[in-house]
Formats: C-alpha cells, structure tokens, sequence
C-alpha cells in the first residue's frame, strides 16, 4: 500500500513538474545599432516603450567607434545592428547580426509583449 502511494505522489509530482507553463521566461533583448551615414534612432524608436521587450539600445554613429569599441563583433559595414538576448544580467547571447534594417525591425516586432 505504502508502494503504490509513493508512485502515486511521484507520477503526480512528475505530471505537475512536466506541465507547469513555459512561458513565465519572458526574453529580454539588447540592441546595437551602428548607425553609419544613415540616421536610424527614428525607425528603431518605436520599440523603446514598455510594450517591448528591448531593455537597452545603443547607438554608435559611427563605422570605426563601433569597430574600435566591440572588435570582436567583426563589424564590416554600416548600418549594422546586432540583437542579444540579454537573461536579465550582463551575459548576452548574440541572437541576431544583420546588416538590413528591417529584418532587424521584423525580429523586434516578434519581441512586443504579449504576441508569443
């Protein structure tokens, strides 16, 4: 008896742990923006609000600042931006390097809070 209460409070412990919601991580994102000749604060203003989840934007204006200050990012162009995945601390996790514009945007406007 005692047996088949034990295995009875593991399934249901086991069923419990398995199932709980997923989505209580909630993904915070870092930008680097280099902005070169092209002037971006005004496309990517948008998701600086609370209705994102981008806790930081850093603009670099230009080329050789942005290669002098990040050279291992192996910045060749401008405009650049790259997007980390920031876990609430100071360890980034580089989720996406792109030198177009809006295929940056289109990732940041999967990051609204809410559309996942």
């Amino acid at each position: 008896m005692k047996q088949l209460i034990l295995i009875c409070t593991l399934f249901f412990l086991v069923q419990t742990i398995g199932c709980s919601p997923k989505g209580k991580y909630e993904e915070k994102y870092s930008v680097l923006i280099v902005q070169g000749e092209e002037n971006l604060s005004e496309k990517f203003s948008e998701f600086i609000n609370n209705d994102y989840s981008i806790v930081k934007v850093e603009y670099l204006t230009s080329l050789a600042v942005a290669k002098e200050k990040y050279p291992k990012y192996e910045i060749e162009k401008a405009p650049a931006v790259f997007i980390f995945e920031t876990d609430g601390g100071e360890m980034k996790k580089l989720k996406l390097k792109t030198y177009d514009t809006e295929e940056a945007i289109e990732f940041l406007q999967g990051t609204k809070k809410g559309s996942q």
